[in-house]
């Protein structure tokens, strides 16, 4: 049997719904309820709110790892203590099954305080920060292809990398811009073939990679002003998708991948200095 004399009334209470008191702290607590109305509505909104909570907590377990967080492990950061995942492995079982109970009561609680307009007024108007910015039409209709072409199995691209030598010679006469397909391999990108897109109503050279884990990057690139300067990286991330755009001489370019990609600008930068 559990001792709880000396914890939060809440807790006694968890346990008293649990049938876990020894028969001398059930008593005590019977002759608490008996006479404190406060301790009565909290027993009352602790059993109500035990499905509610516990549910509102596993689903809280199982949420996914936010990309930032993800992009941030993959870069070498690591997981920071303060942040490492609460699992039911590693909570003391009282606290384990007091905790969705006690979330469950403070919501009741709040409601009944009177602020439930507040509450729901701010969780309506309540938006996800995702990263994700303002991009130029040409970047966002690379986004839209790439998220077409990169789920196709049997046809992944229009010629495959095999006919490499084809490919430089018919993408730099359809689009304008002389150069050759980067080797990547030390990027952990092999190289599969390449397509021909069409935006901002030109043609659009696509060049396909797979990294090791089938993930599918791609460098697109369309003539631009002719002896337009370099200038920055851009990087946007749309939904699952990370893209760096940069400009160079006669031509704009991008780097385009999983959000989740550590090092997109650092592929964009290898990229710019080969091409």
């Amino acid at each position: 049997m559990q001792q709880t004399k000396g914890l939060a009334l809440e807790v006694r209470l968890s346990a008293y719904i649990d049938g876990e008191l020894g028969e001398a702290e059930r008593s005590e607590l019977d002759a608490l309820l008996a006479r404190d109305d406060d301790a009565r509505v909290l027993l009352d909104k602790l059993k109500a709110g035990s499905t509610f909570g516990n549910r509102a907590f596993e689903d809280f377990l199982h949420d996914p790892v936010p990309l930032a967080l993800v992009r941030h492990i993959k870069q070498g950061g690591g997981i920071s203590p303060k942040l490492e995942r609460v699992t039911t492995s590693n909570l003391p079982k009282r606290s384990v099954r007091v905790l969705p109970r006690l979330v469950a009561a403070s919501v009741g609680l709040l409601l009944t305080g009177g602020v439930a307009g507040f509450i729901l007024g701010s969780t309506a108007n309540f938006v996800e920060p995702t990263g994700e910015t303002a991009a130029s039409p040409f970047v966002n209709e690379i986004a839209d292809y790439h998220r077409i072409y990169s789920r196709q199995k049997a046809h992944l691209v229009e010629v495959p990398a095999s006919q490499a030598a084809h490919i430089e010679t018919w993408l730099t006469a359809s689009v304008g811009v002389p150069f050759k397909i980067p080797d990547l391999t030390r990027k952990g990108l092999a190289f599969e073939g390449a397509r021909l897109l069409v935006a901002n109503g030109k043609p659009v050279a696509q060049l396909v990679y797979r990294d090791q884990e089938d993930e599918i990057f791609a460098i697109c690139f369309l003539r631009s002003a002719d002896g337009a300067k370099a200038d920055a990286f851009s990087e946007t991330i749309q939904g699952d998708l990370g893209l760096v755009s940069w400009q160079k001489d006669n031509a704009a370019f991008v780097v385009i991948g999983p959000s989740s990609a550590a090092g997109l600008q650092d592929l964009a930068h290898t990229v710019t200095g080969v091409m």
